[in-house]
């Protein structure tokens, strides 16, 4: 196996699916990343932790075709210091040692054969719907923050994802607060979804997508699995098996008090008042009068802070309490330059809304304090 490839290139590569090499295994061979050469000169690069598969197709010059797979971290770390030149790479097939070349620099790592790499079995491209990337990147970015951290197999971990007819809608939830949104798209192969995909999966295909010129995404499910496909490049993931919450029944249909305020003044008015909150809890109160909202918030062996903006309120005067974290979550990943509250109550669960967008919501459960 002998190849060239400009530096650049394979580095950028190699940041793409680096990503899903496992940091420690029992198998050592998902620590490497897989290098096999395929038609028109061309490169395959591929890496998996069993959870999730990232591959990427680059250019290169094929003088001998071969596969071998080394060290994913390892080989990262080499090419990122070598300068911006053509890397000459030359495998010695009897001990399965690369030698990489570059100007006067010369590098020999050890690799594991190809045989042992994970084979990833791909849909036939007729099962595939194609949609635009834009909204479905948007989608993430207002569900992702919101799913739980504690269990990767946990359904809460992961994001709903359903698609039928024109409609996109993804939910996420970690029991403590819920972000939904529906997005319009064209959904010529009238394909129907509903599945639950892992956070992690969702945040690295939004993070392969840096330098690619594509404007819609293949996406099939099968075999409890998902994949995402781009011209030259494919995520597959492991979906989450289990029932995901009726979350719509969590959504309250109608509300008593309504509040709005300028995302950016509310934004740094919780920045504030959570420099004194207790870092155990994140409690920030909020007192809602006369077209005011003050905030508050305390730490007994301390100190406190208080702040106060103006909104647009004229219900009677409420005090309710929230873990700062959960609203500012939130308002990272609107566009509108309002943002609508809407609350029935002290303790229920009260909407925060983008004030230009219908199909975005954010519920958060408000904290009980004395």
């Amino acid at each position: 196996m002998q190849f060239t490839v400009q530096k650049d290139v394979i580095y950028n590569g190699l940041n793409v699916v680096g990503k899903a090499a496992a940091s420690r295994g029992i198998q050592p061979v998902l620590s490497n990343v897989l290098i096999e050469t395929i038609e028109d000169n061309s490169l395959k690069l591929c890496a998996t932790d069993l959870d999730i598969s990232i591959e990427i197709n680059i250019p290169s010059i094929i003088v001998k075709k071969g596969s071998i797979t080394l060290p994913s971290k390892k080989l990262f770390e080499i090419i990122s210091k070598l300068p911006s030149e053509a890397v000459i790479f030359n495998l010695n097939e009897e001990n399965n040692l690369m030698e990489i070349k570059c100007g006067k620099s010369k590098f020999d790592i050890k690799g594991i054969s190809a045989s042992e790499f994970p084979q990833i079995e791909y849909p036939e491209s007729d099962e595939f719907i194609n949609i635009d990337i834009n909204p479905l990147l948007k989608a993430i970015k207002q569900t992702t923050f919101a799913t739980a951290t504690y269990d990767t197999n946990n359904v809460l971990s992961g994001v709903l994802f359903k698609i039928k007819e024109n409609n996109l809608e993804m939910a996420a939830t970690d029991g403590n607060r819920l972000t939904r949104v529906k997005e319009k798209i064209e959904n010529k192969e009238k394909k129907d979804y509903s599945v639950v995909i892992p956070c992690r999966t969702l945040k690295e295909f939004a993070g392969i997508l840096s330098g690619v010129e594509d404007k819609t995404v293949s996406i099939t499910v099968k075999n409890s699995q998902i994949l995402f496909k781009l011209k030259d490049r494919y995520i597959t993931s492991r979906l989450i098996e289990g029932q995901y919450p009726a979350y719509e029944q969590l959504i309250p249909k109608n509300y008593e008090i309504k509040a709005v305020a300028e995302k950016n003044s509310l934004n740094q008015a919780i920045e504030r008042a959570s420099t004194m909150v207790n870092e155990r809890t994140n409690i920030v109160k909020m007192n809602f009068n006369d077209n005011k909202l003050k905030l508050t918030a305390d730490t007994p062996d301390l100190g406190d802070s208080c702040d106060e903006i103006e909104v647009e309120y004229t219900a009677e005067d409420l005090n309710i309490a929230f873990n700062h974290k959960y609203i500012q979550d939130f308002l990272k990943v609107v566009d509108s330059d309002k943002v609508v509250i809407e609350l029935n109550g002290a303790l229920a669960g009260t909407l925060f809304k983008p004030a230009s967008e219908d199909d975005f919501l954010c519920l958060i459960m408000p904290v009980q304090v004395n």
